[in-house]
């Protein structure tokens, strides 16, 4: 039972695509989390039946295929009975506010299936990437104060079921965002291709975004910023390794466009990559990046620096742009190199010169007497 269960919750570790309205025939978008193949959007797999041998099936009339396709939308409407326009569930409450909602559960596979119907918190993955706990993770945030009236439920094909939900915050909930969504997952086995069959469970459902009035706080921090220089034979095109984490330490969901730059003092000869946007950092959450620039100089010490651009869209409860930045020694090792050699060169030249100068004969000195020639000679003349 430990081996399924964690069979389970590792099917469900995959990333939450981006929300959207969902109509019952044709799904249009939404969320997933699957680890099995031949899984769409939506949660929809098709295969053959139990059974059924390929090489044995009549050409003439083949096995009809097993479609397992399903998707979960906001409801609309004054009883929820049709498909909602909302893209998600976005809510901006009191503390203690109780909110009365509807989600709408569409078969549209041609094999009956049993669905868990829940809601759960999210979270940033490691690619910072929107993401949801696994399914047997109890929520502590959002997704702890929905309760839906029906949690287990089974669908026939082509049929649909409006479940009401009542979203309760609690009182003492903190200002900010707290996002969530609800799911509708169905768990069935699979072959894993050595013999062994484990469940695995594949959801799609609707965001949840909850914001709770009060201060609202926009931070957004980079912290453990890095750099390792790689020296090239040319010392103006080395590289730069920068990582670095952001971290969301505000109360609302902010995104912005990592700018990372490496140059030389008073930014001479820098270098500069733009990185993918992030597009929706949760509260408390922080995500590692890493930077990779070419053509970098070598010029002692140079200056790295991230700047986080805070677009409009994500410009929530004032956020501002950011800036982080730190120094990395970064000697030009070949022109060193070559001033050592000529340093050296020009010691050795002179060592030789004195060498050369002590082997050579040395003259004697010649004396000159008082009242020679020579004497008389430097007597200034009269005339």
């Amino acid at each position: 039972m430990n081996f399924r269960r964690h069979a389970i919750r590792t099917a469900l570790a995959a990333s939450l695509l981006a929300a959207s309205t969902l109509a019952p025939a044709a799904p249009l978008g939404g969320f997933a989390s699957a680890s099995v193949p031949d899984t769409s959007v939506d949660g929809t797999q098709t295969s053959e039946p139990a059974g059924t041998d390929p090489a044995q099936t009549d050409v003439a009339t083949p096995a009809p295929e097993i479609v397992q396709s399903w998707t979960l939308t906001t409801g609309g409407g004054t009883d929820g009975s049709e498909p909602g326009s909302r893209p998600n569930f976005t809510y901006q409450v009191q503390p203690g506010a109780v909110i009365e909602d509807t989600v709408v559960l569409y078969n549209l596979g041609n094999v009956p299936l049993e669905f868990r119907v829940y809601a759960t918190d999210a979270f940033n993955n490691a690619d910072g990437q929107f993401d949801l706990l696994p399914g047997d993770d109890v929520p502590v945030d959002a997704g702890s104060w929905v309760q839906l009236v029906q949690e287990r439920i089974i669908l026939e094909p082509n049929k649909q079921a409006t479940i009401p939900f009542t979203m309760t915050v609690p009182v003492d909930a903190a200002p900010g965002d707290h996002v969530g969504a609800i799911v509708a997952g169905s768990v069935t086995p699979e072959d894993t291709g050595s013999g062994q069959v484990i469940d695995v469970e594949r959801r799609t459902g609707t965001r949840l975004y909850v914001q709770v009035e009060g201060e609202l706080t926009a931070e957004l921090a980079v912290s453990s910023l890095s750099t390792e220089y790689g020296h090239s034979a040319n010392p103006f095109g080395g590289s730069a390794d920068v990582t670095f984490s952001v971290e969301n330490r505000g109360n609302v969901r902010i995104g912005g466009t990592p700018v990372i730059s490496v140059g030389g003092p008073f930014g001479l000869m820098k270098k500069e990559i733009t990185l993918d946007p992030i597009t929706d950092l949760l509260p408390g959450q922080a995500i590692d990046l890493t930077a990779s620039l070419d053509g970098v100089p070598a010029l002692f010490l140079d200056r790295t620096e991230v700047r986080i651009d805070i677009d409009e869209a994500n410009a929530r409860g004032g956020a501002q742009d950011t800036v982080a930045s730190t120094n990395v020694f970064a000697p030009p090792i070949t022109i060193l190199l070559l001033l050592a050699l000529l340093v050296l060169a020009l010691l050795a030249r002179r060592a030789y010169r004195r060498r050369r100068m002590a082997a050579l004969p040395v003259a004697p000195a010649v004396r000159t007497l008082p009242g020679t020639d020579h004497d008389r000679d430097r007597e200034p003349q009269l005339r």
